[in-house]
């Protein structure tokens, strides 16, 4: 189906069946999660997540990365605080899947030397190589790492942290595996 077919279809078909939610969400948002998760095409939040328009706040870049605050990439750091401070989310999820290429990129990132925004980008994850044991590690564990450090990436933000220590925000990790449907859940 093209782009341009699919608007139709929502147009015709979907849009009248949700027109009375898409009428409530007019008077503004009120999102429980902000949901931080790959740029990747095989990654949909609401379809994994079976939410509706108006329950997820998401960011969605290469490899699910929160740069550390005050790095200069505010479109992600102006996202998360919007989110913590003014939507005043109950929880973030920082959701990795399998087969990312970004992570793919990082554990190997002589490979990108020609690609140098996506070798800059990917590594502001470059800790990650720290924590694998690179004769034994797999791409999943350095998936599941990514995952935690982002994680920790967080908790830089006052804001965040605040908010998890007054047990006002949950903070989660998740691996998505697309190709089984499972989530696998990290402490």
């Amino acid at each position: 189906m093209t782009l341009s077919a699919g608007v139709e279809k929502f147009n015709s078909e979907l849009f009248p069946e949700m027109e009375e939610k898409f009428r409530e969400l007019e008077k503004g948002q009120s999102p429980e999660t902000l949901f931080i998760t790959c740029s990747d095409s095989r990654i949909d939040p609401s379809l994994m997540t079976q939410t509706e328009p108006g329950e997820l706040f998401v960011i969605r870049n290469a490899g699910n990365i929160v740069p550390k605050p005050g790095t200069g990439e505010l479109s992600v750091e102006a996202t998360i605080l919007y989110a913590v401070d003014v939507l005043k989310v109950k929880r973030v999820v920082v959701c990795g899947h399998s087969h990312c290429g970004a992570v793919t990129g990082l554990l190997n990132l002589e490979s990108l030397n020609e690609l140098p925004e996506i070798k800059a980008w990917v590594g502001k994850s470059v800790e990650v190589l720290d924590r694998l044991d690179s004769d034994a590690s797999t791409l999943s564990d350095g998936i599941r790492e990514n995952v935690k450090l982002q994680l920790e990436h967080l908790l830089e933000f006052p804001s965040v942290s605040r908010a998890v220590a007054a047990k006002e925000l949950e903070l989660q990790g998740w691996v998505y595996h697309f190709e089984s449907g499972r989530v696998e859940f990290l402490d």
